[in-house]
């Protein structure tokens, strides 16, 4: 399973969150109709700005917290270096997930086409 190590923002260079989560895509489906928790009901803070990929949980905490500690400016400096423009990574993340389903929808018809 995959965790995902995330921060969010307001506005370009605004306010930040950091976060993690099992699973991005349907976390920031969630964020984007303000459906499911209260917290997200309540956060501002819902574009993908950047996001790290990994195996575990406790890695994720890990690297959660040293994100955290960075200054303001070094947050800047790691979202810019993958996000100059601070575009919200949700539709790149969408689109990652239907070429995906799509993908495993046309492996599932040549499987059953070959049986």
């Amino acid at each position: 399973m995959s965790e995902y190590v995330y921060i969010l923002f307001d506005k370009p260079n605004g306010e930040t969150s950091i976060g993690v989560t099992s699973n991005l895509l349907l976390f920031m489906y969630e964020l984007k109709n303000k459906i499911s928790s209260a917290v997200i009901k309540e956060k501002k803070n819902n574009k993908l700005a950047y996001y790290e990929k990994y195996g575990d949980l406790n890695a994720a905490i890990v690297r959660k917290t040293e994100l955290e500690e960075l200054s303001k400016e070094d947050l800047t400096k790691l979202i810019k270096e993958d996000n100059p423009n601070w575009q919200d990574l949700y539709s790149k993340i969408m689109e990652i997930w239907n070429d995906s389903a799509k993908l495993h929808e046309k492996n599932q018809i040549n499987k059953r086409r070959n049986i």
